[in-house]
């Protein structure tokens, strides 16, 4: 398919987390932004008969699954929201359209009837769906005409008699989706319909968890009953599994209080239903459509078999490593492996034999640990061990060499040059100031300083030779710092990063609270799909695999630039990769589980 014969977007392994209301979800194999009806049925006629699709507005009522959609994502919302009103009864809405929004304009043209859409947290395509109502008001209701599309691009007009329409549920023909739909409303009052819709939304925030992660109610109210009560007399209210809990403030929500992941909804979904029917003899349904796969389980906690996590070690980075592991540990314990930290010493290969250890995971940091050194021990023990092989953590690791392959790559890197002696150090100050020294081999910004004139630059450079006789300088960039994490070859949310200091130092990353972190990261979705697609080159170029992190500047002209590679991340409170898997929808344990479980295909 040449996607450049289309109008709209399409960005790739789109975290579906940043698409949905509860914040989870895997990422999606193919989004696509069509810019137009005309645009998304050209789009339609170009894929393959069996392409799974989903349509997604502002994806509430929606769970998508831990392991994401496999498919084709179309995105309705911000671009089919054409909204036109035909004549004093009639108006014409997109699928795209907030529910909200509509019934606002509705009564801004002195239309009454739509006021309870207001109530709805969903696009107005996914009302049509689900005949989605509140406050007394049904969707279909108010339905005159609607529009829908098929795979082969074909749009049609169908009246309500096409279609089954029930409580909170409509069968519509196979193939076939909505794309717009006309209402018929009453001419009436606009200016107290505007005071209906701000009384429906006073009575929402009193009675619903506004501003938290919800879908909106999960549950449809059984005939003559209501599920919440139902919920609540079954004593499930604040009943919480993993980050998921139910609302004390309305039993039919379900919100993710930051730490929730799909699987502990969806379980904390079905705990409802069973304990429901265990008190009330009533099966509550489900109003949310669950889509998407589940994070793959078959591989168990005892498939690992006896595993090392090693820590600590010998380099600068040695406490960061010790608490990077102790907190890897406790993870991989809270997921039933039997693991044991192990720290590193010079003894530390005949330890793994002498305790039988099956597999490995390394979090050493900096020499020794990141270099390619453990791992070259460790292929010739026949031991699988987490992260990039020698290859990728050996170049990963000399941030010099790093470069001259960025830069055969042509892929974009600051100017640089490696100063081994006095001469070469002032002809490093034709970089032009302000320049950054850095010791080749160090990680955790250990040693690097930022310097401003020739006097700086020499009392920098002797300070870096002290960590490391091989020091380079390269070229200040002003602008936004990011890092962009990758696991299993997926580029996860970037984080952006702000500090009151010079740069991004060892104490910003470690001890300070004054740095902040951005993620989502503020870019617009081209942008940040471009820096995501940036880093995999720059971490493939290098042979590195299995998970990592690529940081990267981008100047005030919005030009990235490629600064270095880590192939064995921090892993304490304060370090990136968690902070980025949890946007993702990834709790701690379940990325270390996601980690170690890589080590399976080298076994």
């Amino acid at each position: 398919m040449q996607e450049s014969v289309f109008k709209g977007e399409m960005l790739y392994d789109v975290a579906l987390s940043k698409y949905t209301t509860w914040r989870v979800g895997g990422p999606a194999r193919r989004l696509y932004r069509p810019a137009d009806s005309a645009d998304l049925a050209k789009f339609m006629r170009s894929l393959p008969e069996d392409e799974p699709l989903l349509w997604l507005g502002l994806g509430s009522n929606l769970l998508v699954r831990d392991g994401g959609f496999a498919g084709t994502v179309i995105l309705t919302r911000g671009q089919l929201d054409q909204i036109e009103q035909l004549d004093e009864h009639r108006i014409r809405a997109e699928a795209g359209v907030s529910s909200a929004k509509l019934a606002r304009i509705a009564a801004h043209a002195g239309l009454c009837g739509a006021e309870f859409l207001a109530g709805i947290p969903g696009t107005f395509g996914g009302a049509l769906a689900l005949n989605a109502g509140a406050f007394g008001g049904e969707t279909w209701g108010l339905v005159e005409q609607v529009e829908t599309i098929d795979r082969q691009g074909q749009i049609r007009k169908r009246n309500p008699e096409d279609f089954a329409i029930g409580y909170r549920q409509v069968t519509v023909p196979e193939g076939e989706w909505f794309l717009a739909a006309t209402i018929k409303l009453t001419p009436g009052d606009g200016e107290a319909a505007l005071d209906a819709i701000q009384e429906l939304l006073d009575k929402r925030a009193s009675t619903q968890p506004i501003g938290l992660p919800s879908c909106g109610s999960v549950f449809r109210n059984p005939e003559g009953d209501y599920a919440a009560r139902l919920i609540e007399q079954a004593g499930l209210k604040g009943r919480t599994v993993g980050g998921a809990a139910i609302s004390e403030k309305h039993a039919n929500f379900i919100i993710n209080t930051g730490e929730a992941t799909a699987a502990e909804i969806e379980q904390l979904l079905t705990l409802v239903q069973d304990e429901v029917e265990k008190a009330s003899g009533i099966r509550l349904v489900a109003e949310v459509h669950i889509v998407g796969d589940e994070i793959s389980t078959s591989v168990s906690s005892d498939d690992f078999g006896k595993v090392a996590v090693l820590m600590g070690g010998q380099s600068a980075e040695r406490e960061v490593s010790l608490n990077s592991g102790q907190a890897v540990l406790a993870g991989l314990l809270r997921k039933g492996v039997d693991a044991h930290g192990i720290d590193a010493g010079k003894d530390v290969l005949q330890q793994l034999v002498d305790g039988g250890y099956d597999r490995v995971f390394i979090v050493l940091h900096g020499r020794g640990g990141e270099d390619g050194v453990i791992q070259g021990g460790l292929e010739t023990l026949g031991l699988p061990y987490t992260g990039s092989g020698v290859q990728g953590s050996s170049l990963g690791m000399d941030k010099y060499r790093c470069k001259l392959l960025w830069s055969g790559l042509s892929l974009p890197t600051p100017g640089y040059l490696m100063v081994d002696s006095e001469e070469v150090l002032t002809e490093a100050a034709s970089l032009g100031f302000p320049l950054m020294v850095k010791p080749v081999h160090e990680g955790s910004s250990i040693g690097m300083a930022k310097v401003n004139n020739p006097e700086e630059l020499r009392s920098a450079w002797i300070a870096a030779r002290e960590y490391d006789g091989q020091v380079m300088v390269e070229k200040w960039i002003t602008g936004q710092e990011f890092t962009a994490s990758i696991l299993n070859d997926q580029a996860l949310p970037l984080i952006r990063l702000e500090t009151p200091h010079t740069f991004y130092d060892y104490e910003a990353k470690y001890s300070s609270n004054s740095t902040s972190y951005h993620c989502p990261c503020g870019l617009d979705e081209a942008k940040e799909q471009e820096l995501q697609s940036l880093a995999l080159k720059a971490f493939h170029a290098v042979g590195a695999s299995g998970w990592g992190r690529i940081d990267i500047m981008m100047d005030r002209d919005q030009q990235p630039y490629l600064i270095e590679v880590n192939t064995v991340p921090g892993m304490t409170d304060h370090s990136l990769v968690p902070m980025a898997a949890k946007q993702h929808g990834l709790s701690f344990d379940d990325l270390v589980w996601q980690i170690l479980a890589s080590t399976m295909e080298s076994a």
